[in-house]
């Protein structure tokens, strides 16, 4: 008699929260953080992540974010400190901008692994918190090497490297003491990359074909002139959504898609067309209401790549807390976003 089969069962995370209550919460961080010039932005941080990750419930347990405000305002105060003296330091030494360069790539790797660490470590499910137990020289070949052959190669090498960076990412996170384990497919990633600059190449040639049509406009009636310029631009900057929300939506199912635990495995079903009119959508509301519609465009992307997030238990796991599981400051993670380095997936 053969052993029975568990079917897996399907688990997905659910956003309870609502725009309006998170609008009270952004105006009121927004009034406090220009009253006290910048300083309550770390009070802010907190609030706005507790809320989001309290609201997001996976299997009928909320999630928990314990950073201090204090941390982050620490790191905030630093990465600020390092900004002031880019920005002086390039206006008044031209030259050494070479210096500040060579400064932040070589210690790239060590912001970003701290950077992770502490988004890792300040966030839990059931009490249990996560890690990123990453050491920075794991980090130096792929975020030192690998820029140099993306160079080396004009380009060629990105779609290589983008592979690597998410892989590394998700194999270096675990729950607990349980690690996650990823394989992501090079060459998928660069049929992505190909298919996305096809949409590019198409929807710009549809705008230079659009701009002859009604370059004659121009002439007839000068009034409407604008519309030659226009409308290019508009066909121009929609393909450019359409092709970064075919990125972000593809590379992320593909990375999830290759995720997987003990015991579970994970599942993403983005679309790409439903990610742009999202993107575009949020873009026009916030651009019509003078940014007040901020929160509701927050709300309204959680919600839907949530709804196309899954994770598949195929066994019930006992997870164990990591050992030696230490507080870690936050400069890190403040200096990637002062500098705009996105370390996610």
């Amino acid at each position: 008699m053969s052993a029975s089969v568990t079917p897996e069962r399907v688990v997905r995370p659910e956003f309870h929260g609502s725009a309006g209550e998170y609008f009270r919460i952004w105006i009121v961080n927004l009034l406090f953080t220009l009253l006290t010039l910048g300083i309550y932005s770390a009070w802010a941080k907190v609030r706005r992540q507790r809320y989001l990750y309290g609201s997001t419930r996976l299997d009928g347990d909320s999630f928990n974010y314990f950073a201090s405000a204090r941390a982050i305002l620490k790191g905030r105060i630093l990465a600020v400190i390092v900004f002031l003296a880019y920005a002086i330091g390039t206006e008044l030494y031209p030259v050494s901008t070479w210096g500040f360069l060579a400064a932040g790539i070589a210690l790239l790797p060590l912001i970003l692994v701290r950077a992770l660490r502490f988004n890792a470590r300040m966030s839990a499910w059931r009490g249990l918190r996560f890690d990123f137990p990453a050491k920075v020289r794991e980090a130096l070949p792929l975020y030192l090497g690998m820029p140099l052959l993306v160079i080396a190669t004009l380009g060629l090498a990105f779609p290589w490297f983008i592979a690597r960076h998410k892989q590394f990412v998700i194999t270096h996170h675990a729950f607990g003491s349980s690690p996650l384990g990823c394989a992501i497919p090079v060459g998928r990633v660069y049929g992505i990359y190909f298919r996305s600059g096809l949409i590019i190449l198409g929807m710009s040639v549809v705008a230079g074909l659009g701009a002859m049509v009604v370059s004659p406009v121009a002439v007839l009636l000068p009034k409407a002139g604008w519309l030659a310029f226009l409308l290019p631009v508009a066909a121009i900057y929609i393909a450019y959504a359409f092709a970064y929300a075919y990125l972000q939506a593809r590379l992320t199912n593909l990375a999830w898609g290759n995720t997987y635990g003990a015991g579970v495995r994970f599942s993403s079903t983005l679309g790409a067309i439903d990610l742009a009119g999202l993107y575009i959508s949020n873009f026009l509301a916030i651009v019509f209401t003078l940014g007040l519609a901020v929160p509701w465009a927050v709300v309204r992307t959680l919600r839907y790549r949530l709804a196309n997030f899954a994770m598949l238990v195929s066994e019930e796991t006992v997870h164990e807390a990591a050992p030696g599981l230490v507080n870690i400051g936050a400069a890190g993670q403040e200096l990637g976003e002062i500098f705009n380095v996105n370390f996610g997936v």
